[in-house]
């Protein structure tokens, strides 16, 4: 039994994204968003326990809430900060040629590939790095918002804001929401699969030895082409 492909494409991203990550913007973005999710909570938190009126919950619930939207609000902003390590590794590998090889070469990376030619398996495995690149440059930047998604609606749990009273609180926000905004990493960690899948392919394809060059004419004109008498 096959492994899902979502699975392959999150096992292909935690091996492969210290290869175009850079740790220093991760530190940073990691820096930025707790800065904006403390800042954001402790003035929630001053509010609440000053004036009792930024939610209307018990005290306790409330701060719990309130922690709660400030570590969504740090989330959301994780998406604007970059982390690849070079600028070439969010962009994908650049096919040179005609263009029905590189339709042809396109189409290893789709859901129902067809079969890999030999002459296609060198540039298959250029192609794989790029889409790699992109993929878990992607990944890594939208993964936080289903997850912000979700930090917010537990806060709304907590304060009773989702509710039988309010089924759309309860039943829309973390379904509908929440798959709008991860379809984007989904598609991402299906695309590492499937360039995963590529790589695995090319790797079974035997090496493409080109035939040799057929012999050329001398089409040269110049020279008598009459051969001279005997003495």
């Amino acid at each position: 039994m096959t492994e899902p492909a979502v699975v392959t494409g999150w096992r292909v991203y935690r091996a492969r994204r210290t290869e175009f990550l850079d740790p220093a913007r991760v530190r940073r973005r990691t820096r930025v968003c707790g800065v904006v999710a403390t800042a954001l909570g402790t003035v929630g938190v001053v509010a609440q326990l000053l004036w009792h009126s930024v939610l209307e919950a018990p005290l306790a619930l409330a701060l719990v809430a309130i922690v709660a939207f400030a570590a969504a609000v740090g989330c959301l902003a994780a998406t604007f900060l970059r982390t690849a390590s070079t600028p070439d590794a969010s962009q994908p590998a650049a096919l040179t040629g005609d263009w029905r090889r590189s339709e042809r070469i396109g189409q290893q990376f789709g859901p129902r590939p067809p079969a890999m030619l030999p002459e296609d398996r060198d540039l298959v495995h250029r192609q794989v790095e790029g889409s790699v690149g992109v993929g878990v440059v992607v990944f890594d930047r939208t993964r936080w918002l289903p997850v912000g998604w979700l930090i917010a609606w537990v806060g709304l749990l907590v304060v009773g804001e989702a509710s039988t009273d309010h089924l759309v609180l309860l039943l829309l926000l973390p379904s509908v929401l929440a798959l709008m905004q991860s379809s984007t990493a989904i598609n991402a960690l299906l695309g590492l699969a499937r360039a995963e899948a590529a790589r695995r392919r090319a790797e079974a394809t035997p090496p493409y030895d080109p035939p040799p060059a057929a012999p050329t004419r001398n089409r040269d004109p110049r020279g008598s082409k009459l051969g001279l008498p005997d003495s």
